[in-house]
C-alpha cells in the first residue's frame, strides 16, 4: 500500500514536472487529467513494470538495459491512450547559445516528444528511490 502511495505522489509530481519542462507534453491546464494520469501511471509503475521486467530480464541483460528504456516509454504511450487529455505533439525548440557553444533551433517530432518525457520521468523516480 505504501508502495502505490508513494508512487502516485512521485507519478504526480514526475507529471507535473515533465509537462511543465517539455511543451510537447500536456495536459490541458486541467488537475483532474493530471491526477487521472498520475493514478494510471502509478498502477503502471507498480504492477505492469514489475511483470514486463521479469519477462523481458534476459533481453535486457543482453541490450544492456536498452529494453527498460522501451518499456518506460510503451508505459508513457499507454498512459496517454487511456487518459486522452494527457497528449503529446510535436515542439520547436527554440536553441540555445552560451559562449562559442551553440545548438540551433529544431523540430522535435511527437516521438521524441516521448521519449523526453519518458526520461524526465524515470529521473524524477529515481530520485523518489523507485525505478
Amino acid at each position: 500500500m505504501f508502495t502505490l502511495l508513494r508512487n502516485i505522489v512521485a507519478s504526480g509530481v514526475a507529471l507535473f514536472a515533465v509537462t511543465w519542462l517539455i511543451p510537447g507534453i500536456s495536459y490541458g491546464s486541467d488537475v483532474r487529467v493530471l491526477v487521472a494520469a498520475a493514478l494510471v501511471f502509478a498502477l503502471f509503475q507498480t504492477i505492469v513494470k514489475p511483470i514486463l521486467g521479469f519477462i523481458a530480464a534476459p533481453v535486457n541483460f543482453l541490450t544492456l538495459g536498452l529494453v527498460s528504456v522501451l518499456i518506460n516509454i510503451g508505459l508513457f504511450y499507454a498512459v496517454s491512450y487511456l487518459v486522452p487529455a494527457f497528449s503529446f505533439s510535436s515542439f520547436e525548440f527554440a536553441g540555445l547559445a552560451v559562449g562559442e557553444f551553440s545548438v540551433p533551433a529544431v523540430l522535435v517530432p511527437e516521438y521524441a516528444t516521448v521519449v523526453l518525457g519518458s526520461f524526465a520521468v524515470s529521473l524524477v523516480f529515481a530520485f523518489f528511490g523507485k525505478s
